[in-house]
Formats: C-alpha cells, sequence, structure tokens
C-alpha cells in the first residue's frame, strides 16, 4: 500500500551572517543568525511498498525536474543510510524564488528528510544530520526546531532568541543580477586577502540594528543595483536592511506587518524604479518548522471540516514588479 504525507518547507533569512577563514575542506567558518518564514514550498512525497526509482518534479519548473534536485539528493542518501529499496516520488510546489539566497532548495531537501523520517519511523537525530549536512550547509539548520545560531560549515547549532519580525523580501529576478553562493564567497575572499575576522557572538535579544552580513558588501561592488534596492527599502520605512544570504534577495525590518504590507504595494508600484524585475513579498518570521502530516486531496482539503487544518501557513504577500 503506498503512503503519502505532505509539509511545508519554508524560505529563510540570515539576520546576522559571519564569515571566518576559509578552512583546508573548502568551506568558511561561519557564524549565522538563521529564521524561518511563512513563505514555504509544499513539498509531498509518495513511498511504495515496492522497489523503484527516485523522482523528483516540480511543476512549471522543469529545468529543477530530477536527481540532481536537492530533494532528491535528500532522498537517496536517506535510502542508502537506512537501507530502503523502495520507491520514492517527490513533488515540490515552488513559491520560494530559486537562487535567491532564501534556502528554498536546502529546505525542500530538509522537508523530504523530515517526511521520509516519519514515514520510517527514524528517530536517529544524529544519522538526519549528517545526511543533511551532506546535501548542503544550510539544510541542518531546517531540520531543527526554529531560529537558531549556526556555526561551523552551519552544522552546529544552538536555539536563539528572536521576536517575531515583520519583512519584505525584494527578489532581483534579472539573470544578470543572480550570484552563486561559491561567487560570494570566492568575492569576500579575494576582497580580503588572508584577513579574516575573529568570530564572536554577540548575547542578548535580537535587534534590527544588529542586522549583519559579511558577503553584502564584496557582492554589492559587483552588483551595484542591489544598493539601489536596499536605499529603496529603508526609504520606504525599513528601520534596517540587508541582503540575505548570498544574495541577491534584501530585506527589510518594518515596525508591523501593515507597515510591511503599505512598503510592498509601494516597492511594486516603483519596482520598475528600483531595479527591473522584482519580486515583492511581505513576510513575518515564524516559531517553528512546520509538521508532517498524512497527504490530502485538493478537494477533501477545500471541504469544511478540513479547510482549517489544511491552510498553508504563508500569509505573504508576492507581487511582482516589471
Amino acid at each position: 500500500m503506498r503512503v503519502r504525507f505532505a509539509t511545508l518547507a519554508p524560505a529563510k533569512v540570515n539576520l546576522v551572517l559571519r564569515v571566518g577563514a576559509r578552512r583546508p575542506d573548502g568551506y568558511h567558518d561561519l557564524l549565522s543568525l538563521m529564521v524561518p518564514l511563512d513563505l514555504a514550498d509544499g513539498v509531498d512525497v509518495r513511498i511504495s511498498p515496492r522497489p523503484g526509482p527516485i523522482t523528483c518534479t516540480v511543476p512549471g519548473r522543469p529545468e529543477l525536474d530530477g536527481e540532481d534536485n536537492l530533494a532528491a539528493r535528500a532522498a537517496a542518501l536517506f535510502r542508502a543510510r537506512f537501507r530502503v529499496d523502495c520507491a520514492i516520488a517527490i513533488r515540490i510546489a515552488k513559491r520560494i524564488p530559486v537562487t535567491a539566497g532564501l534556502g528554498g532548495g536546502s529546505s525542500d531537501a530538509a522537508a523530504v528528510l523530515r517526511i521520509l523520517a516519519r514515514a520510517f519511523r527514524v528517530r536517529d537525530r544524529n544519522a538526519l544530520a549528517e545526511i543533511a549536512l551532506a546535501v548542503g550547509s544550510d539544510v541542518p539548520f531546517f531540520l531543527g526546531p526554529g531560529a537558531a545560531w549556526a556555526r561551523g560549515r552551519g552544522e552546529r547549532l544552538s536555539p536563539a532568541r528572536v521576536p517575531p519580525l515583520h519583512l519584505v523580501l525584494v527578489f532581483p529576478t534579472d539573470p544578470a543580477l543572480a550570484i552563486r553562493a561559491g561567487e560570494a564567497y570566492a568575492w569576500i575572499d579575494r576582497s580580503r586577502g588572508a584577513r579574516a575576522p575573529a568570530l564572536v557572538r554577540r548575547g542578548g535579544r535580537f535587534r534590527a540594528a544588529s542586522l549583519a552580513n559579511d558577503l553584502q558588501e564584496p557582492c554589492f561592488e559587483r552588483r551595484p543595483a542591489l544598493r539601489v534596492v536596499l536605499d529603496a527599502l529603508v526609504g520606504h520605512g525599513a528601520m534596517a536592511a540587508i541582503m540575505s544570504g548570498s544574495g541577491p534577495t534584501l530585506f527589510g525590518v518594518f515596525p508591523d506587518h501593515k507597515e510591511a504590507l503599505r512598503a510592498a504595494r509601494r516597492i511594486e508600484t516603483n519596482g520598475g524604479g528600483v531595479v527591473p524585475k522584482v519580486q515583492v513579498t511581505a513576510v513575518r518570521t515564524v516559531r517553528r518548522q512546520p509538521r508532517v502530516t498524512p497527504w490530502r486531496s485538493p478537494r477533501s482539503a477545500s471541504s469544511p471540516s478540513t479547510r482549517k487544518s489544511s491552510r498553508p501557513t504563508s500569509r505573504s504577500r508576492s507581487t511582482t514588479a516589471s
């Protein structure tokens, strides 16, 4: 009998990203404060009792289909580690922008691991964390409970105290402004040579003034249009603004959701005056990662008895200006 589970895969932003020295393995030591958002992909996984392949489809985004998707790689590593040969079919409803510094691919991979762990009753958290790190440096965060400080490559996690935040994300969709993570880290290495700062974590509750991203300036030097986006966020009322992760998404912190929505509308209206083709989204931070639940068909999910429980947690407003 086939079983099918579903969950949401939330985006994240880096409220703090400090980059230390490059390690012998090619990675950098990091100190990062990450928090999940109510902007999320939908992930469902069908598991057959019979042996078979791993398939991964992303409707509307055929370039993301197949075994190279991080979600498929996570499933392959899970099967190898726990000696599972059942056929696995992954379907991802993509809502998080791709290659945006928001962790969408990593979150999809973690969602698949959470689903498979439930389906096969795996409770070995250390093994799951090892698989997650093998897939990508951000994946362990999405296996955790919520906001967290991350050290090392991202695998050493500790809970963080972060108040609810209201954010506006601005993602430039122009391919000329795209930034690969490897590029961003290469740029910071070139800009500072052998010098790398000590990674010191500040204590206390997070404040908007604490935003920091060491990758931002090297990226702005090569993508100066991003600085214009940052200025637009501040000009529309953000208490502070910064680039998330390796970019190119930038976000601003606003006093409340009403102010965030107002700013999103204004930036949407003037989007062409900021940079061509921007996707603007008002979002909120969330406290915990979503739960895994048995999959429900769209028809059953829309019935009065299930409508409330099946409603996505995302309450974001996404618009595109060109």
